[in-house]
């Protein structure tokens, strides 16, 4: 991807030296071009001009280092050819890129130069290397960290500093109790920490995935599924770890929602019929107590007032339902149909105690409707052994129902085996 023209300054190399080391063929994505002069007096150094510059003592004539090495600017790779290295002062000697012997035969020349020029190789593959990977990692959403073998962060990506609130120059180095900004006594007591998983993959020598909770103080409680590699030195000791996380809480969010969409009404919010027989699968061995309601003469609010008030007796009869039937669930069957059930240990008298509540509730809460008073009809159907399928309980709650509209409505009647002959001799 990346090409590289070095321009390069021969002073006062020996005619032999210079000419071997224009001979050196360039590497791979790199070109070579030469200026070759005495003095420095001959070609005067500007920053920039070149990009290395070798030269022997005799062609500073009365520059010194520190003055040559400014000329040739701060990007420059300066090498002098020398013998008597040491002679060069302490102060000095950091601004010289190589220092190599003098006299500089053909064959030292091919031999250093060839070594500086794949050096310079090394170097640019490296930063292209590091580049793709930087690249690659802060372009991603997901979050990616590497960490010593005792859990300090040596990089992250630019997601992690998002999601933590912290600059990466802050990051490397600490340790997770630091970076999520957990207290000290979540740390201690190894809440949301990840140390376990990631000694536990350092163990296991191989890659593994989990689930996670972390918290942070910028953004709360996380959940993460996370990917976790060691990272082997060559000689396949373990140097640390490397993860890679994706945020699901957001995931997981619309999840639940989702399904809750699925499984709710989308006017009263309250259980649909799906959920109303998933509900009932889970409690499918235990006695149930089973409440229908209906509301009395809702097509004439419809018809009269509106959809829109008849959606706000709708949502009354809900609230009211959901107050009085708090230890059951309840559900909107379909139109003005509603169920509520009870599972488990609750007595007759309880669910006729509830259905009191909720009739005195609807009383109260259609005074504040411009329909007037809401009425509802109800039936009730018992299973105390638990083994009545639910659309035979089902079948009773609604002949009991419809006993009550018999009734004059604004009731609630009880199914009997009595009110199932009734019902069956008028048919």
């Amino acid at each position: 991807m990346y090409e590289v023209n070095l321009r390069i300054l021969l002073a006062g190399v020996p005619p032999e030296a210079a000419n071997a080391i224009q001979q050196v063929p360039a590497r791979e994505r790199f070109t070579h071009g030469f200026a070759l002069a005495g003095r420095f007096s001959e070609c005067p150094l500007q920053s920039g001009a070149f990009d290395v510059v070798i030269f022997t003592e005799e062609a500073m004539e009365n520059l010194s280092l520190p003055l040559l090495c400014q000329a040739a600017g701060e990007k420059a790779r300066c090498i002098l050819v020398t013998s008597h290295p040491q002679d060069i002062a302490k102060d000095e000697i950091g601004l010289l890129d190589e220092i190599w012997p003098a006299p500089l035969t053909e064959l030292l020349a091919e031999h250093y130069f060839e070594r500086f020029v794949q050096k310079l190789k090394d170097i640019k593959d490296a930063w292209m290397v590091r580049n793709y990977w930087q690249t690659t990692i802060n372009t991603s959403p997901d979050l990616i960290w590497y960490k010593d073998k005792v859990g300090a962060h040596l990089e992250v990506n630019d997601a992690f500093c998002e999601a933590v609130g912290k600059e990466k120059n802050d990051i490397r180095g600490r340790g997770h109790y630091y970076i999520w900004g957990l207290t000290k006594d979540q740390y201690e007591k190894g809440e949301f920490v990840c140390n376990e998983t990631e000694e536990a993959v350092m163990r296991a020598g191989r890659s593994m995935c989990f689930n996670e909770h972390v918290l942070s103080k910028r953004k709360g409680m996380r959940r993460l599924r996370t990917f976790k590699c060691p990272v082997f030195d060559e000689d396949g000791s373990i140097l640390g770890t490397v993860g890679v996380a994706m945020d699901v809480t957001r995931e997981r969010e619309y999840q639940k929602k989702i399904i809750a969409l699925t499984r709710h009404d989308p006017l009263t919010d309250l259980p649909n019929r799906r959920y109303f027989y998933d509900y009932v699968e889970d409690h499918f061995d235990e006695p149930k107590h089973l409440v229908e309601l209906d509301i009395d003469n809702f097509k004439i609010f419809n018809d009269r007032f509106g959809h829109q008030v008849g959606d706000e007796v709708l949502l009354a009869f809900s609230r009211a339902m959901e107050e009085a039937f708090k230890h059951g669930f309840v559900a909107r069957f379909g139109g003005d149909e509603f169920l509520a059930i009870f599972c488990g240990d609750v007595t007759r008298e309880q669910v006729r105690q509830a259905v009191g509540k909720f009739q005195h509730l609807l009383k109260e809460k259609s005074l504040a409707l411009q329909t007037g008073r809401v009425d509802a009809s109800i039936g009730i159907a018992y299973d105390s052994t638990g083994v009545v399928p639910i659309d035979d309980l089902y079948q009773r709650a609604d002949q009991a129902l419809y006993a009550a509209k018999r009734q004059g409505k604004n009731c609630a009647v009880e199914w009997s085996a009595e009110l199932k002959k009734e019902i069956g001799s008028e048919n």
